[in-house]
């Protein structure tokens, strides 16, 4: 038995959803046929060509990287250039490529999360939350004999779910009034007469994604020939997303040996520390890849020390300034768990239905040290 790979796709937005990715981020299918069915899918954090021909090896029709293989829109796709040729290699193969990338990191128990727990911290929760602007509320008004219909059917396509709820809505009762015109045919009244009617005002959270779906769904399940309707854009974050994540030590420890646990647990080739190695911490902030925009959470969230994959120079002397100690540890490195999270979700969630493999390929493009 095999999946699709639209199947796939929405199998890891349901656990990273896309309204998660910063909006200049490149998530979701970006090659290949989203009918195409598969059986076995090849994990990585770049699909470069490399990946491409494992994938062809193993058989599998289907390449799930975290990075996007690019951002800005191909002009080209030619063999003999290094954007084109990737995407020119993996369609000749008939291989589909995916990407899960900053809706990844921020994801509730996401990249940031599992960062934190492979390196050993506990109590680990998020550093800052993400995903505003990612959700509406949607405000209809049903007649009572409706309700229940009109919320289902909302809710089937995608409505009312927050965090670890579902069908989550809000309704209270009123009176609407409406005078139906020449040629109106209403569910209930007279033409030319000013008419009241018992309604509920029902609400219900859609994020952004899903609204022309909900909306479709409310529409068709509505009585009323013109459906009156409410949006409203929230500027409530994503719950339980991690824009970082913060954690504790076991027991304190100084910045030099937790420098080489996070080198010991990450295979990562160099550690570098910004401060004195000697100081002893306890709180760790944690960002996946570039993290300097995470500097001031970090230190505001009373953090001993920021583990990240890279940090700009000024970031740097920022994260001094603020007392706030510096563990580096490589872009490659800290994304690497992406792979085994993603192979546990999938594994998961559609169990027999497709096999995972992560990719043996050679990643991080720096991995030698002098």
């Amino acid at each position: 038995m095999a999946v699709t790979v639209q199947e796939v796709v929405e199998a890891l937005f349901a656990r990273a959803p896309r309204e998660l990715a910063e909006p200049w981020d490149n998530v979701g299918l970006i090659i290949g046929d989203p009918r195409a069915r598969v059986r076995r899918a090849l994990l990585c954090v770049d699909a470069t060509e490399a990946v491409i021909a494992e994938a062809g090896a193993a058989g599998a029709r289907l390449i799930v990287a975290h990075h996007p293989p690019f951002l800005d829109p191909l002009k080209r796709v030619r063999a003999d250039e290094p954007g084109g040729a990737m995407a020119y290699a993996a369609a000749r193969a008939g291989v589909a490529v995916c990407a899960m990338h900053t809706n990844l990191d921020y994801a509730p128990r996401g990249l940031c999360v599992e960062l934190a727990r492979v390196v050993g911290l506990v109590d680990i929760r998020p550093l800052s939350a993400a995903g505003g602007a990612a959700l509406t509320k949607l405000a209809v008004f049903v007649p009572a004999a409706h309700l229940a219909a009109v919320r289902e059917a909302m809710a089937q396509a995608g409505a009312g779910r927050i965090g670890d709820y579902e069908e989550c809505s809000f309704g209270v009762e009123g009176t609407g009034t409406y005078r139906p015109l020449a040629g109106a045919t209403p569910y209930g009244g007279t033409t030319g007469r000013l008419e009241q009617a018992p309604e509920a005002r029902l609400e219900m959270v859609v994020a952004r994604t899903a609204l022309s779906r909900v909306l479709g769904a409310m529409e068709a399940a509505h009585p009323y020939e013109e459906v009156a309707y409410d949006l409203h854009p929230l500027a409530n974050t994503w719950p339980r997303s991690a824009r970082g994540a913060l954690g504790r030590l076991p027991r304190v420890i100084s910045v030099g040996s937790f420098a080489r646990r996070v080198k010991d647990k990450l295979h990562a080739p160099v550690v570098r520390i910004g401060g004195d190695t000697g100081r002893k911490l306890k709180a760790i902030a944690v960002g996946s890849g570039s993290g300097g925009h995470l500097v001031e959470e970090a230190a505001a969230a009373g953090a001993d020390a920021l583990l990240l994959g890279e940090l700009r120079h000024h970031d740097a002397l920022r994260a001094r300034a603020l007392g706030l100690s510096v563990v580096e540890a490589g872009h490659f490195p800290t994304e690497r768990p992406a792979v085994d999270l993603m192979c546990r979700w999938l594994e998961h969630d559609l169990g027999p239905r497709l096999e995972v493999i992560p990719s043996r390929a050679r990643g991080d493009p720096l991995a030698a040290a002098v």
